[in-house]
């Protein structure tokens, strides 16, 4: 969001158009899909999608200008996405239009794209972050049931009622809910003009966008009198509910109205006062290689990098997962040296004997002292009894000295009671009493020294 407008030569309007598929070679341009490589990177934010629902009411509302899908509300209430610190709300609409990116996609057969829009929450601790992120992912129409979702909302477009189904909103734009799509992205700047701005005054400014597309389409139900209705829904119409877009710009007046650019008005804005959220396209394709290469990004997870982009739009599955190694390898027993004890004595990772694994062990932990390898080792990889060492020499002294400390200190004590209780003779008592004490502390002392 911003009270100045778009800056000049920066990339205006919704949607961008190619002149030709990205997944084609360029005319003139060498080695067009190798430069595209140097355009995948790691997805560089996060959707916390709200958990799926077995009850959404699934709603359409449509027109020959709109077709939106409603009736999610606990699903996109508790769903946020992260870009950098900036946080996004969730709308509460699915727009369904025809395809705006179809030179981005990889499907020619995808005609019509369902649209998700997202809110900067935080913008005045995040000037320099997009105001709106839109999810777009492309559609292909069959007739036949594909999920219960797509089939609800086809027969609620039919009916005109609501539909009760299940609904993971993830399904739509992620391989899980932690796992985004690969998608193309990028960035542009809309126009705006605030209606009653501040002192009832209008206003320019401008929004930015931050656009990702994803190259995999999405199979969806549909028929002529259902989801087909969507066919005569040519451009998009921005909505953010239950948020405004006006809400961005945090000064805007109670009654005041924002309005994209219609290229109609002496300043490509409407004439009127009415509200217009439906975005002005560029002026024109990009028709030069190294303007896309400028403008684009590709966005894909962990896994996918160092693939090439026709590799990633081709993906149809999960996020590929590492193949596991297994720890273990078959080796050949031999019964004389490799049993004891009906145990097996091997290193199940080496096919080593065991007694030749805890040997390099102990060689390997003592910093590569071969002082440590003298003595032998039993079969089993323990060390062999060496006999009395001068440690164990040190322990029973220890042992012997707090059993006899002992039997002194209760002795004493036994003596301090039978004086202070049948003798009564106090002072006494309490003389002993603080002998008794300064014992403890030299005997604790010297336990103390002994184990140190």
């Amino acid at each position: 969001m911003s009270l100045q407008e778009c800056q000049p030569g920066s990339t205006t309007g919704f949607p961008i158009t190619l002149s030709q598929s990205l997944y084609k070679d360029w005319p003139a341009t060498t080695g067009a899909q190798a430069q595209l490589q140097k355009l995948i990177v790691a997805t560089d934010f996060t959707v916390q999608w709200g958990p799926p629902t077995e009850g959404a009411q699934i709603s359409v509302t449509r027109s020959p200008s709109i077709f939106q899908i409603r009736g999610f509300n606990t699903v996109s209430d508790n769903t946020t996405l992260t870009y950098g610190s900036a946080t996004y709300t969730c709308s509460e609409v699915l727009s369904i239009v025809q395809n705006q990116h179809k030179n981005l996609c990889y499907d020619s057969n995808a005609l019509y794209e369902v649209i998700l829009a997202f809110q900067i929450n935080n913008k005045s601790l995040n000037p320099s972050s997009p105001d709106i992120i839109l999810l777009s992912r492309p559609i292909v129409f069959t007739t036949y049931s594909t999920t219960p979702f797509w089939a609800a909302v086809n027969k609620a477009a039919k009916t005109g009622s609501s539909q009760k189904t299940a609904f993971d909103m993830s399904q739509l734009y992620g391989f899980t809910n932690k796992v985004l799509m690969p998608m193309i992205s990028y960035q542009t700047c809309l126009p705006v003009k605030i209606r009653n701005y501040k002192n009832a005054k209008d206003q320019l400014g401008s929004l930015s966008v931050r656009v990702h597309v994803i190259n995999q389409a999405i199979y969806v139900m549909a028929d002529d009198s259902g989801t087909g209705l969507c066919s005569s829904v040519s451009k998009y119409t921005l909505i953010t509910s239950p948020k405004r877009p006006l809400d961005i710009f945090e000064d805007a007046r109670y009654g005041a109205t924002l309005q994209f650019q219609d290229g109609l008005g002496s300043d490509k804005f409407p004439s009127g006062v009415n509200e217009n959220l439906v975005p002005l396209a560029a002026n024109s394709q990009i028709t030069a290689f190294q303007k896309v290469t400028q403008l684009l990004q590709i966005l894909v997870p962990d896994h996918f990098l160092g693939k090439s982009l026709a590799e990633i739009a081709e993906t149809k599955t999960d996020v590929p997962k590492p193949k596991k190694k297994n720890a273990f390898k078959c080796y050949k027993i031999n019964p004389d040296t490799d049993i004891k004890d009906n145990q097996i004595l091997i290193d199940p990772t080496t096919g080593q004997p065991l007694a030749d694994t805890m040997k390099q062990k102990m060689y390997d932990d003592s910093g590569g002292d071969p002082a440590l390898l003298d003595g032998d080792i039993n079969l089993d990889g323990t060390p062999k009894n060496p006999g009395i060492m001068p440690g164990d020499i040190q322990i029973m002294l220890t042992n012997l000295f707090i059993f006899v400390g002992t039997v002194v200190i209760m002795a004493y004590l036994a003596f301090i009671m039978h004086t202070l209780f049948y003798r009564k003779q106090f002072t006494t008592a309490l003389y002993h009493t603080f002998i008794f004490f300064i014992v403890i502390g030299v005997l604790s002392s010297s336990v103390y020294y002994l184990n140190t």
